[in-house]
């Protein structure tokens, strides 16, 4: 029983603390070192006496965003070790992670359709994908938020082994040429590959709210900079080495990706954080579906998750063979991907971290989503490759939306909350990469226009508006952009530098005492906690 508990469940805590040490009396003392420190609304201090009931001295809102310090000898031990690595150390380690994973599945992008047409035939292989694609979407929307709650509990590194090993496990599959061998495996590693869900959360443990927005961004970078030289690489590969060297080095790219976790990636929780107990009324998506809609907030910005990401899972998957439909040969393909994975890179390190200094993160999703729909509707319009490699520029700068969300959606959750949020978030995603190419390559069907590249070879004609799915999918994001422009953002109380609050507690006369100071000021604002 840790001082964390005298702050998160003071009546338990004193009971066991007064008790055991014969109702001796305990002091704690919290000295708030930031400039502005923030104190969510409805969580906070009031100068008049509260019962339990509406006790809310969150150690995220006194410590983690005001850059406190508990002052008492665990915290001092873990501090100690935690100052040995700073924030970026962690980071850093993370984007490793996450480089070589999607580097790993980069390499073989543009050979997939290929072999996929190959072996189900060109019109069995949407089914197929669409069939494959949703299940694993489902079972990643099950998972996630269990995975992300126990992460909570049990520690980051575990589970962001098991979400890497889960997600590369189908890449040697490869190899058979069975392809439903690959096929099987990809639909059950959405069981537990839900990397981004942890990597976020990992991410949210060791950054304070100002860094948080920017260390995201480089997360989402990372992604991006994998694909910008593999796809080509692969092609590469393939054309002087054959195609089983591309699977073979894949694989051992995710190979070396699990071995730099179990011996490189530090764990980001202390100890403290890692001796909670994982209750089991938790394991269970729905349960966690209740605790994050429980607030309109949180079921906002969740519905704002589902209607932006599925138009953009839709294009994901399905722009590789809108653009061979149109034109674009393998080499075009490379550099297309090479330029918008670049760009993106620029628009999730720079411009987000600009845009988060200047503006709100409400502010910088909207804009985000206008780029979101600016995109859609360009690419539903024109088909002249020039104009579609501009317009990859926009596509790019679209790509904000997903990390500003992610810390948006962590700022306003308490600690112990950070997995269940993270893995709430991926698995809206997760339901969105189900539906979303099952959802475009229905309407690419329905509008007749060719996704296995036969019209590249003048042997199918297009249609007079082949883009046509990408401005049904502008309707999904322009929800997604009034509900974002309606959602209430969460108001906070500040304190002034050099803001001290103590807390001392008599369980003899059963009440816990908060007193805040402020050098501006001689008050003493008090709260007193009935404990009776």
């Amino acid at each position: 029983m840790g001082w964390l508990h005298l702050i998160t469940k003071p009546r338990r805590a004193l009971k066991k603390m007064f008790y055991d040490s014969k109702k001796t009396r305990k002091n704690n003392i919290v000295v708030v070192n930031s400039s502005s420190n923030n104190t969510p609304e409805g969580g906070g201090l009031h100068g008049h006496s509260r019962n339990k009931s509406d006790v809310a001295l969150d150690k995220e809102a006194l410590l983690s965003e005001s850059g406190g310090e508990l002052l008492n000898d665990h915290d001092k031990v873990h501090s100690s070790k935690r100052k040995k690595r700073t924030s970026s150390t962690y980071v850093n380690a993370i984007t490793v992670v996450i480089f070589l994973e999607f580097f790993s599945w980069g390499l073989v992008t543009t050979i997939l359709p290929e072999i996929f047409s190959n072996f189900f035939g060109p019109e069995s292989k949407w089914i197929v994908l669409g069939l494959t694609q949703g299940l694993k979407g489902f079972l990643s929307f099950l998972s996630a938020p269990i995975i992300g709650s126990m992460s909570d509990s049990s520690g980051r590194k575990l589970f962001l082994l098991i979400a890497v090993a889960s997600t590369c496990l189908p890449i040697p599959f490869l190899l058979i040429p069975n392809l439903w061998w690959h096929v099987i495996f990809v639909a059950l590693s959405g069981i537990s590959s839900v990397t981004f869900s942890i990597v976020f959360a990992y991410v949210s443990d060791v950054t304070t709210e100002a860094e948080r927005s920017a260390a995201f961004g480089q997360v989402s970078a990372t992604f991006a900079a994998s694909l910008v030289i593999s796809p080509a690489l692969g092609s590469l590969l393939q054309a002087y080495a054959g195609i089983q060297t591309v699977y073979i080095v894949s694989s051992l790219i995710a190979l070396v990706d699990v071995v730099f976790i179990i011996f490189w990636v530090p764990e980001s929780m202390t100890s403290i954080d890692l001796g909670k107990q994982f209750d089991w009324r938790h394991a269970s998506p729905f349960t966690s579906l209740k605790v994050v809609f429980s607030t309109s907030f949180m079921l906002q910005w969740s519905v704002i998750v589902f209607f932006s990401y599925l138009p953009e899972a839709g294009q994901y998957q399905c722009i590789i063979m809108y653009l061979q439909s149109v034109g674009f040969t393998k080499p075009d393909l490379a550099t297309f991907i090479a330029t918008v994975g670049i760009l993106s890179i620029l628009a999730q390190t720079v411009v987000l971290s600009y845009l988060s200094k200047r503006f709100s993160e409400k502010t910088t999703i909207i804009l985000g989503l206008l780029a979101q729909i600016v995109q859609l509707a360009l690419f539903g319009l024109f088909t002249g490759k020039i104009t579609l490699f501009l317009i990859g520029i926009v596509l790019a700068f679209s790509s904000l939306n997903y990390p500003a969300v992610s810390a948006l959606m962590s700022q306003n959750s308490s600690k112990e909350q950070q997995g269940a949020v993270q893995g709430m978030v991926t698995g809206i995603r997760s339901l969105c990469t189900g539906l979303g190419p099952a959802i475009f390559g229905s309407l690419f069907q329905y509008v007749e226009t060719p996704l296995d590249g036969e019209s590249a070879h003048g042997n199918s004609p297009l249609t007079m508006l082949p883009g046509a799915p990408f401005l049904i999918g502008c309707a999904f994001v322009f929800v997604a952009l009034f509900v974002a422009v309606n959602v209430n953002a969460r108001k906070r109380q500040e304190f002034p530098s050099g803001t001290s609050i103590e807390i001392a507690s008599d369980i003899e006369d059963d009440f816990v005492n908060c007193v805040v100071s402020t050098p501006t000021s001689p008050t003493r604002l008090t709260s007193v906690v009935d404990l009776k």
